[in-house]
């Protein structure tokens, strides 16, 4: 089977969303470069390869890849370990690649279905802050900026070296940006970073033509080298001298999980987005990501995931297949090699605008209020996320994240699964405690907490008939009651649905719910219409008791029928008597005759 399907249509309008995915990718290549304190050029050679290689090797038709907003927080810690050697941390996306390669081989792309939604808020949330707190000085132009100065009070000392060409120009962009997607102008094909970006280097152009004083200089612009005159100075390759650096392997190992897990997520987004509502292979995807980072660390390119955003517009653009994505970097690779000298006239707080919004998106305050009106257990582990990433780093948080919404997980499930019911039988007040289909240790507190509030001399049944498996901790539980609890309280205690998992176990005959000749004849009429009408109430409340109908039809066969009523009804087919008063087979005597009939 060939990788690219090349008898495939070559659509016009693969040719045209490529177009818009680039001019979309671009500004955001670069913005998430600068956020990341790689080399600028960095973030444009993932985005070619995430485009031309996983392009052609992912299974996605929507999906796009390249340098995400989500690994920024990844990057930066990992670069700070390693002194700012961006040489060694290529190794990490090296690695981080074959990891993914073995994450697809072994099938794990499953993985992201068991992290809980709110820790995956957190995460997003978490990354949004960083990405605030990281371009805030870019934005201001502010050179030697320290938050240590903040936390200690001179706040103000970071204003020394502020820009205030630069300030202004990145204000100007960020009102632009907000003002055009505010705007009927946000249908238009053009986005509004390209729009912000392009007006940032016009507006500077102008400024140094008029020989302004707030004209952005050289050190707060853009500074790609050129690639055509000189490759081997442009490209940064690996030191891999650095191989016997343990911080190497546990880098790679975040790398990995994180960039997985955002791929996974954005590449389930994305089939949600496509028109045709195609599914992509995620363990497909696994392998084409680790391949494309693989390529992406041996030329000194970041890290790569899918991106949602380059995804979302690729598909609103009216992409069909997979060329749209690979045409998208062809066009960033056309850009690096002829449009240098364009680039380098954008000011870095143009791009900083960019990623501010990005931020802010990720860490909206609708989300935190959305996520505290659903309550403590989706809240808590939100926030604890977010906190936990920010003072140690994206896999710890994420870990902490999933033990704190993992408790939620179980106290909630130390009352739940294990239901108790009073039924009212014709034979007397019952008391039934049904187990669920998977009956676990996670059960046992719930199980013994309804065990001990049946009351003396009360008849009890404990239902099994909807479980698929029983823990030896839980059967263990059942023994002791019925051994010793039951007979010592004089409990009536049946076991019913045991049997299919513990051959020792006898399931009880039922008789509680049939009526016999000794009930019948003991029962008086305003006892009988009595039950009728309690029977009645279940039926229109919807809460008829559990009856097993096959032993009620076996029993009766053998021991015959005693029914309590005789009913006349009429020829209406919807209206079986057993049901409308909640009694069992054989329990009533029904006689529908025409209703006319019965009038004579």
């Amino acid at each position: 089977m060939s990788v690219l399907n090349l008898r495939k249509p070559f659509y016009l309008k693969d040719i045209l969303s490529g177009l818009v995915v680039f001019l979309v990718a671009l500004p955001l290549c670069l913005g998430i470069a600068l956020a990341s304190g790689a080399p600028i050029i960095s973030g444009i050679i993932a985005g070619i390869v995430g485009g031309i290689v996983v392009g052609v090797l992912s299974g996605s038709h929507i999906s796009v890849a390249g340098p995400a907003a989500g690994l920024t927080a990844v990057i930066l810690v990992q670069l700070d370990q390693l002194s700012g050697n961006y040489a060694a941390f290529l190794l990490c996306i090296i690695f981080a690649g074959l990891l993914q390669i073995g994450f697809g081989l072994f099938k794990l792309g499953f993985f992201a279905n068991f992290i809980p939604n709110n820790v995956i808020l957190g995460l997003l949330a978490a990354i949004g802050v960083i990405l605030i707190a990281t371009q805030l000085p870019y934005l201001l132009g502010i050179h030697d900026f320290s938050w240590s100065a903040v936390w200690s009070g001179t706040f103000f000392s970071n204003f020394s070296s502020l820009d205030k060409g630069a300030a202004l120009i990145g204000l100007l962009s960020l009102f632009l940006i907000l003002a055009w997607d505010s705007s009927p102008l946000k249908k238009l094909v053009l986005p509004s970073a390209l729009v912000a970006v392009v007006a940032a280097a016009l507006l500077n152009f102008i400024l140094m033509s008029m020989g302004s004083p707030l004209a952005v200089q050289n050190h707060n612009l853009i500074q790609l080298p050129n690639l055509l005159e000189a490759p081997r100075d442009v490209l940064i390759f690996p030191d891999f001298s650095y191989l016997a650096e343990p911080l190497i392997y546990t880098g790679a190992i975040t790398l990995a999980v994180v960039a997985s897990l955002e791929t996974l997520l954005n590449l389930e987004a994305a089939d949600k987005l496509d028109p045709q509502k195609r599914s992509s292979p995620p363990n497909r995807e696994l392998w084409a990501q680790g391949t494309g980072n693989i390529v992406s660390g041996l030329i000194g390119g970041m890290p790569i995931t899918s991106v949602i955003v380059r995804s979302s517009v690729n598909a609103n653009s009216g992409a069909r297949s997979k060329c749209s994505t690979i045409i998208h970097g062809i066009f960033l690779l056309l850009a690096v090699m002829f449009f240098v000298p364009l680039m380098n006239m954008i000011p870095l707080s143009a791009l900083a605008a960019i990623l501010i919004l990005t931020g802010f998106k990720l860490t909206h305050p609708k989300l935190f209020k959305k996520l505290y009106q659903q309550g403590w257990k989706q809240f808590l582990p939100f926030i604890i996320t977010l906190v936990a990433i920010l003072l140690t780093d994206l896999l710890t948080g994420i870990l902490i994240g999933l033990l704190v919404s993992s408790a939620f997980i179980l106290y909630g499930n130390l009352n739940k699964g294990v239901r108790v019911y009073k039924e009212k039988h014709l034979h007397g007040i019952v008391t039934r405690i049904e187990l669920p289909s998977q009956v676990t240790f996670l059960n046992r507190s719930a199980l013994i907490s309804a065990l001990e509030h049946v009351h003396k001399d009360e008849q009890l049944i404990l239902d099994a008939t909807q479980s698929d498996s029983i823990d030896p901790d839980i059967y263990q539980v059942i023994q002791e009651y019925q051994n010793e609890t039951a007979i010592k309280r004089k409990i009536d205690l049946k076991l019913i649905g045991f049997k299919q998992h513990y051959h020792e176990l006898d399931d009880a005959v039922l008789d509680i719910d049939i009526s016999t000749r000794d009930l019948q004849q003991q029962l008086t009429p305003a006892q009988v219409l009595n039950l009728l009408k309690e029977g009645n109430e279940r039926f229109v409340k919807n809460e008829r008791l559990q009856r097993d109908i096959y032993r009620q039809i076996r029993v009766t066969a053998d021991q015959g029928q005693h029914p309590i009523a005789a009913v006349l009804g009429c020829m209406d087919s919807r209206a079986p008597t057993e049901m409308l008063f909640d009694v069992g087979i054989g329990d009533l005597f029904s006689l529908r005759i025409a209703g006319n009939v019965a009038g004579q």
